[in-house]
Order: structure tokens, then sequence, then C-alpha cells
């Protein structure tokens, strides 16, 4: 009884022969759920020129934002973005554009919350600053202004 026990418990435990590393592997690999590996890396603030953002300075601080209205705005905007040299690095892709948000800094003199994105210019990543509630239609679902 003992040896059979041991027998139908065996290969479970073991893995089939492999580590229990390369078994823990194989349960991530078939996790359906897990997101996939985003090929856009926001590059590092240490490594950020500042510069003016665009032509009138909208985007090259927290209190001159870019000014959006909502989420998918920001993103949009963000992603069609053109460096100093004239090209656009995210290509006018809004997916690239929400990979590239670094996060917020907090609200500005306005009382909006200010989000950061990096944008990687061939002369170096660029921050730009985006009010995502700088619109009639934000403002008036949050009970400003």
């Amino acid at each position: 009884m003992f040896a059979l026990l041991l027998v139908a418990c065996g290969p479970a435990s073991s893995g089939g022969g492999e580590s229990g590393a390369n078994s823990a592997g194989g349960e991530t690999a078939s996790n359906q759920n897990a997101p996939a590996p985003a090929p856009y890396q926001v590059p590092d603030a240490a490594n950020v020129a500042p510069r003016e953002v665009t032509q009138d300075g909208m985007g090259s601080s927290p209190e001159a934002p870019l000014m959006a209205c909502g989420p998918a705005d920001s993103y949009r905007r963000v992603a069609e973005f053109r460096c100093a040299d004239g090209s656009q690095p995210l290509g006018g892709d809004a997916g690239a554009g929400r990979q590239a948000r670094a996060g917020n800094v907090g609200a500005n003199s306005t009382g909006h919350v200010i989000d950061l994105y990096r944008v990687p210019c061939a002369s170096g990543a660029v921050e730009v600053y985006v009010d995502m509630y700088g619109c009639p239609e934000m403002q008036q679902m949050f009970g400003g202004e």
C-alpha cells in the first residue's frame, strides 16, 4: 500500500523529472491572465534633456501643460508629439503614448493633477506635461470650474 502511494504521488511532486523552478516557470507560461510584455520602456529621468516642448511652450512644465480631454486624448496627444528634429518617435500610436506615462507630478496652480510623459527623441528623452482635465467636459465631470 505504501509503495502504491509513493508511485501515485511521485510524478506530481517531481514535476515530471524537472526541477521545481522549471515547473513553476511552466505554470507562469500557461497563465492566460498575464499581460503581454510592453515593448516600450519609459526613458530614465536622468537622461532627459530640458527643452521647450511645443512652439508656444505648452507641455513644457506643470504650469504650462498640454491640455487634453481625458486619458485617451492624453495618450493620443503624447503619441502625436514631434521632437525638435520633426520626428514622431511614438508614431501616433495611443498605446505607445500610454506607456510613455511616467506618473503624475501632483496638482498645479489650477488644482488639476498633471501627468508626466517621457518621449524618446533622438537628442534625448523629452518630458511632456499633460492636463487631462483641461476641457469643459472633464471639469464638469469632476465638479470643477
